[in-house]
């Protein structure tokens, strides 16, 4: 699996992006900058175009860079209004502008529920085992 790119995401010259966690930003994923390297994450898996839902949690390409936000309500002709928790703005975006959010956790992609999830049965399974 050499040329795999989850087997070794941050190869030299591999594209990646970058999580920032500072005041005014989080959310956003900058196309480039020098960053502290426990900061770089794989560029996500390319997923077909689909249709979003009210209420999933989304990246939108905006002011360039992929910013987290929640569609609020599907528009007509392929429309999504979106808001912006981080600077609290509502946007309309064509869905080529979106993507399903995704977290980078343990070296892997997943929806940020799935992240929550996987968390808690870790808990719950932990007290069990112990009988």
């Amino acid at each position: 699996m050499a040329g795999n790119v989850e087997a070794d995401p941050f190869k030299k010259g591999a594209q990646v992006e970058v999580s920032l966690e500072d005041d005014g930003f989080r959310g956003v994923l900058p196309l480039r900058e020098a960053v502290d390297p426990i900061l770089v994450r794989p560029i996500p898996p390319r997923e077909a175009r689909r249709r979003f839902h009210v209420s999933e949690d989304v990246d939108a390409f905006h002011n360039d860079g992929w910013w987290e936000g929640i569609v609020i309500t599907a528009l007509d002709g392929g429309r999504y209004s979106v808001f912006f928790r981080s600077s609290r703005e509502q946007i309309e975006f064509d869905e080529s502008q979106l993507r399903l959010h995704r977290e980078w956790v343990y070296g892997k992609w997943v929806p940020p529920l799935e992240a929550v999830n996987d968390d808690s049965q870790e808990v719950q399974k932990q007290p069990e085992q112990k009988k």
